[in-house]
């Protein structure tokens, strides 16, 4: 009975985290705006993050670096920007390997605020790289299914960039990590 239970509790929470990951995912297509955005520091959104994946990385004997160097500050929802940041750290956390690192590093230019996640995991196939940010898709559903991710993250990684007026691009090679790079305009006079 106790296995059982376990196992509802376990599915219950996957169910929670696929509807909550689909809620966020159809307001960010949907033609509602952002709310009004605000000066939001990036270096604290990485620093947030890293505590939300750190039990996960531990687990897993993972190691996340944060390189800092530029602080670069983005107009945006914090939240939405907090679920981007969170959602690449937790992917190279589960698709890593023990012993792992993942470098976290943050840039900025005139117009630009750049986050960089890379990871020494098992990357990801060429033929696979151009739909990767699409609902649903899996590079490898045997895995995925044992990690308990709901497939929707990279979608929402892309859209969370888009509506922020950014993009994010991903450079991968298997056996030897993925690098995804995120660029998100710079708040006016910061």
């Amino acid at each position: 009975a106790i296995r059982f239970s376990q196992r509802i509790l376990e599915q219950g929470r996957r169910l929670g985290a696929l509807l909550d990951d689909l809620l966020t995912l159809s307001r960010l297509e949907g033609e509602a705006p952002l709310p009004t955005p605000g000066a939001v520091p990036l270096a604290e959104t990485v620093a947030e993050a890293v505590e939300l994946v750190a039990a996960a990385a531990a687990a897993r004997q993972v190691e996340i670096v944060v390189e800092r160097g530029a602080e670069p500050v983005v107009a945006g929802d914090p939240d939405a920007l907090l679920r981007l940041a969170s959602n690449l750290l937790d992917n190279a956390v589960k698709y890593n390997r023990p012993g792992g690192r993942v470098t976290v590093r943050l840039g900025a230019s005139a117009e630009w605020a750049t986050l960089e996640v890379e990871d020494t995991g098992i990357g990801i196939p060429e033929s696979a790289l151009p739909r990767i940010f699409e609902r649903f898709f899996r590079v490898d559903r045997g895995r995925a299914r044992d990690e308990g991710g709901t497939g929707l993250g990279l979608a929402i990684v892309k859209h969370v960039a888009q509506a922020h007026g950014g993009r994010v691009e991903v450079a991968s090679e298997p056996g030897r990590g993925s690098r995804f790079r995120v660029l998100l305009p710079r708040a006016s006079g910061a």
